[in-house]
Order: C-alpha cells, then sequence, then structure tokens
C-alpha cells in the first residue's frame, strides 16, 4: 500500500472495484476476454487479431508518453460506443458466477464507514458494481455506486470521480481514490484535487483501517 497523496481532513474514501476491493486473477481475464470475444463476432475477426491490434494500441500510448486507460476506452476507439459497452457487460458479467462474501473486507469497510463516507466507482455498468458489491457481502458499506452508465465516460476520465463527490456531498478535496492502477484509478482523481492510496490486493483494504489513524 502508498499513501501517495491525503487530504488534511479527509472526508470520503472513492473505491474501485475489481482487484482492489477483491483479489481474482481468474476473473479478471475472463472479464477482457468475454469481452474481446464479443468484439470479434460482431467484426468478424479472430480474437488473435483484435488482441494484436489492443497490443499495438496500447505500445503506441506508452511510445507517446501516455498513461494506460481502460479496455472500454479502447473499444470506444474501434467505434464500440459506451452504451453499447454498458450492455455487453450486462449481458456477459455475473459477479455471483465468481465472487464470495468477505468477512474481512465487511469489517474493514465497516471500520472506514464509520468515519468517513465510501462510494464505488467502476468502470463496470453500476449494476455489475452494485451485484459485486452483494456477492462479496458489503453492498450497504457503498450509499453511492457510480457505474460507466451514470457518466457514460470511462475511467481515467475524471468525470466519475467527480459524480462520485457531488453525490456524496463532499467536496472533492476532501476525497480520497482507493486502487490498484496509478494511470486509470489514481491519477483522474489527484488531477480533481483528490486524495490518492495505491494498493496491490484486497489485503490492502483490510489493512487500510490501521493505516488512516496514523
Amino acid at each position: 500500500m502508498r499513501l501517495l497523496a491525503l487530504p488534511e481532513r479527509p472526508l470520503a474514501l472513492l473505491f474501485d472495484l475489481d482487484s482492489t476491493l477483491y483479489s481474482h486473477p481468474a476473473y479478471a481475464a475472463f472479464q477482457t476476454e468475454v469481452l474481446v470475444e464479443r468484439l470479434a463476432r460482431e467484426r468478424g475477426e479472430s480474437v488473435a487479431a483484435l488482441e494484436a491490434e489492443f497490443a499495438r494500441r496500447r505500445a503506441a500510448r506508452e511510445a507517446a508518453g501516455l498513461g494506460r486507460t481502460s479496455l472500454g476506452n479502447l473499444f470506444l476507439e474501434l467505434g464500440v460506443d459506451i452504451p453499447t459497452s454498458v450492455r455487453w457487460r450486462e449481458e456477459l458479467i455475473d459477479p455471483a458466477a465468481w465472487l464470495a462474501r468477505d468477512p474481512r473486507l465487511d469489517e474493514a469497510l465497516a471500520a472506514l464507514a464509520a468515519r468517513f463516507a465510501l462510494a464505488l466507482v467502476t468502470n463496470n455498468p453500476r449494476s455489475v458494481g452494485e451485484k459485486s458489491l452483494e456477492a462479496l457481502g458489503v453492498r450497504p458499506r457503498f450509499p453511492v455506486v457510480i457505474g460507466l452508465d451514470d457518466t457514460y465516460r470511462s475511467k481515467p476520465d475524471p468525470a466519475p470521480y467527480a459524480l462520485a463527490a457531488e453525490r456524496l456531498g463532499v467536496a472533492a478535496e476532501a476525497c480520497v481514490s482507493v486502487g490498484d492502477r496509478h494511470d486509470v484509478d489514481l491519477a483522474p482523481a489527484l488531477a480533481l484535487g483528490m486524495g490518492a492510496i495505491l494498493v496491490e490486493a484486497v489485503e490492502d483494504v483490510y489493512a487500510l483501517p490501521a493505516a488512516l489513524r496514523t
């Protein structure tokens, strides 16, 4: 865990979902694979050809000095609009088939919710985010869930973070983003004046209540 920036008096924590509130490499890979397979069918191309195209685009971004972007934004570059991405994700992704209740996570979030307002900010549709929280057994801890269909902007666009702060009723400068990807989860929040905490796995979230007491 790395505390990259913290407000003098933080009031809200904005959590990423995948690889932050749970660690499940197979599920993370599945979410990418099933969407790429769907796009390949729509375009009449092979999965291998599409994967090579995505690799080329990521390499071009790196060569240009740009940070990582989301799969949804890469799809957008290939002509798949965000509403279509939302629909495909709702059709193809079932969190309950992959995730299970996590009492340690619920305990940590309960401790954090006693001191901070909590929100989820995910690049999946809000319904998928809510189903994920339900599967993990932590849905009541999050009064605000911001999904891809709330702003139709995919992280690292800052719009989802701005909306999360607005719905919590907390100034951006008093919010802290918590996520596992600097370029996608933290950089847009930092650009809005928020704090940022980089986590490597859900175990870091378990330790967050103690880390934020210091």
